[in-house]
């Protein structure tokens, strides 16, 4: 039986959710594990030279985004990394060739916020956030609330993004 292609998306986008919610429940039983070895710690610590690092480089991403400034790409997206949107999945050479093809994006402003950081393993962070993009590309308007999480990697001493998603914000779910 042949899945229509809207179905697809809609398992594909399924699928990438069980993923980052197993992921983010997984998390507050690390949490619980460490909390009595450090009572101290608040809930509301001051981020982390990590976490600070991770949040400027997303924004970067974005600042490349309307700059079209590929050497950004380049340089903070692994070579094996991939982006995953409403369009599928694209490798970094082919999000580079969109990047400044005649159908890029014009991109007036953005802002990010409610930034979330998540240890994975050593040396792997999964950043989450929400963004207000203000642009158009091909012709028509961006979604302008987007939900999008990076996961983020070191190798060689520098963090490079290996998986980057956005989506639409949909919104809280209605009560009917």
């Amino acid at each position: 039986m042949k899945i229509p292609a809207p179905c697809t998306r809609i398992l594909s986008s399924a699928g990438l959710a069980i993923f980052v919610l197993l992921v983010l429940l997984s998390h507050p039983i690390a949490a619980q594990k460490g909390q009595n070895q450090n009572q101290s710690q608040k809930k509301t610590a001051a981020p982390t030279d990590v976490q600070q690092e991770l949040v400027r480089t997303e924004i970067g991403f974005f600042e490349a985004w309307k700059t079209k400034d590929q050497g950004y790409f380049r340089a903070h997206m692994a070579e094996d990394g991939i982006s995953w949107g409403e369009s599928g999945i694209v490798s970094r050479d082919q999000q580079l060739q969109q990047l400044t093809s005649a159908k890029a994006c014009n991109v007036e402003g953005y802002g990010l916020s409610d930034f979330g950081v998540l240890p994975l393993t050593s040396g792997a962070f999964l950043l989450t956030y929400k963004v207000d993009q203000y642009a158009t590309c091909n012709g028509e308007r961006a979604p302008l609330h987007m939900n999008g999480s990076s996961v983020y990697v070191l190798r060689s001493g520098h963090w490079q993004a290996i998986y980057r998603a956005e989506v639409p914000n949909a919104g809280p779910p209605s009560n009917s």
